[in-house]
Order: C-alpha cells, then structure tokens, then sequence
C-alpha cells in the first residue's frame, strides 16, 4: 500500500503548479510537551509549454520553495515562516517574491497569551521591494476540542513599505504607518487524515501624508490530507485587497495552487 502511495504522490508532484506548505503556528503550539522542534518544507517546480496553437508557443516556467520551523519551549513558542516564488512566461519578465516571517507566542499554553512578530517581503510583480513590519498583540483561544480549534488575534504593528512609481524614472515611493493587525484563525480535523485550516487578516492604519485610512484584508486557506506519517497533500487558497495601494495596481489578487508537504 506504501509503495502505492508514494507512487501517486510522485505523479501529483508532475502535475502541479505550485504547492503551499501548511504554516505551523495553528495549534500544536499550545501542547503539554515541549524543548522540541516541528516544521515542514515544501519544493515545487513547474515547466510547460501549453500553448493555444503551434504558432504561439507560450512557455511557463515557476519555481516554489517553503520552509517552516517551530521550537516549543516550556512557556513560549518561536516560530519561522519562509516562502519564496519564481515564476516567468515566455516575452514576460521573471517575477519573484517572498517574505521571512518571524513570531514568539509567548505564555502558549494560556487562554489569552501574547505575540511579538517581525516580517520583511517583496514582491517583484506588484513593483515593491520592500515591506517590513513589526508589532505585537494578543492571542485568544476562544474554542478548543480534539477535533478542532479557534484563535482571535487583536494587536498593533509599525509598517514601511518601498513602491516603484510607474513613471518613467521609477522612483521610489516610501511609506511609513502605524497600523492595527487582527485576525481570526481555525484549525479542524474532520478525520485522522483530512484537516483544514483557514485564517483571515486585517491590517489597516491612517495615512497622514494621504490624508485617508488604508485598509487591507488577506486570508488563507488549505486543506491538507495526509498520504503518509511525513508526506501530505495540499489544496491552498490565498487572497489579498487592498482599497488605497500606494501605487495604482489591482487592488485584489488571489492564488490557488497544490502540492505536497514534508513535515518533520
């Protein structure tokens, strides 16, 4: 039966775009044990060339790589979040982007701990270079069960973020806001081998400069089930908007992708 699975998992490994790790700060944080590691990496590469006609040979090219790390400690949790992506189309430029982020779940296993949380990204395609952010907060835990759990997250974060201008001399645009960040987090296991976890953001502050508030909501979703004691399969969904982006670019973007996932 092994053999079997490893076989279909080899296969689904051919045939994906991308895949997205499980991020691992949904739960198993808060567990008696502790002074232990958990994380999961995740590599994905896509080549194909499927295009309309034979005249119009279009090539696709994307290159994917995750990896996360937590460490339990006694009281707290130190978690490590990294994702970068490659991607490019034949007479289109290479596209990249990624983020490292950084958290401590401090007091884990209390009904209300606390947070601290850094993060740098960029994001070639949408012509920003640069976003860091740091803050802190407040974690709840407002429901818990073996098969599921809920998280509430209520805090505060410093932004600075870099954009090209779209005019010809590509300026650099820098902005500097205090912002709110919350969001609501759930994790459900429907079997020993399906689980979903979802999480949903808002960060929005006032722009003084702009004279506005600036306003973005972001989620995830994945559906996780699992081909081994190691190995898993993933279906993710992820979604971002923004009402007032700095420059003037798509104010919704989203990705649905799937892949495999190694944990450890």
């Amino acid at each position: 039966m092994t053999k079997y699975v490893l076989i279909l998992a080899l296969i689904l490994t051919g045939l994906n775009v991308n895949g997205q790790i499980l991020k691992v700060d949904k739960g198993s944080i808060d567990s008696d044990s502790s002074k232990y590691f958990i994380g999961n990496v995740n590599f994905n590469f896509n080549l194909n060339n499927r295009s309309a006609t034979a005249e119009k040979n279009i090539t696709f090219t994307g290159l994917e790589a995750n990896a996360d790390l937590v460490y339990i400690a006694d009281k707290h949790a130190y978690i490590l979040i990294n994702k970068i992506n490659y991607f490019k189309s034949t007479g289109g430029p290479m596209i990249s982007t990624g983020y490292a982020h950084f958290r401590i779940n401090f007091l884990r296993k209390r009904t209300v701990s606390y947070e601290l949380f850094s993060q740098v990204q960029y994001d070639d395609g949408r012509m920003m270079p640069l976003r860091f952010l740091q803050g802190g907060g407040f974690k709840f835990r407002i429901s818990s069960t073996e098969k599921s759990e809920v998280f509430f997250g209520v805090g505060a974060m410093y932004e600075e973020e870099h954009w090209k201008s779209v005019t010809e001399d590509g300026t650099i645009i820098e902005k500097e806001l205090w912002k709110t960040s919350d969001y609501i987090n759930g994790k459900f296991d429907f079997n020993d081998h399906v689980s979903f976890d979802v999480i949903l953001y808002y960060q929005g502050g006032y722009d003084r400069e702009g004279e506005i508030f600036r306003n973005r909501l972001s989620g995830d979703a994945v559906l996780s089930m699992q081909l081994t004691d190691k190995l898993s399969f993933l279906t993710s969904f992820s979604a971002q908007y923004e009402d007032k982006p700095i420059i003037p670019i798509n104010n919704f973007v989203y990705s649905l992708t799937n892949g495999l996932k190694w944990s450890f």
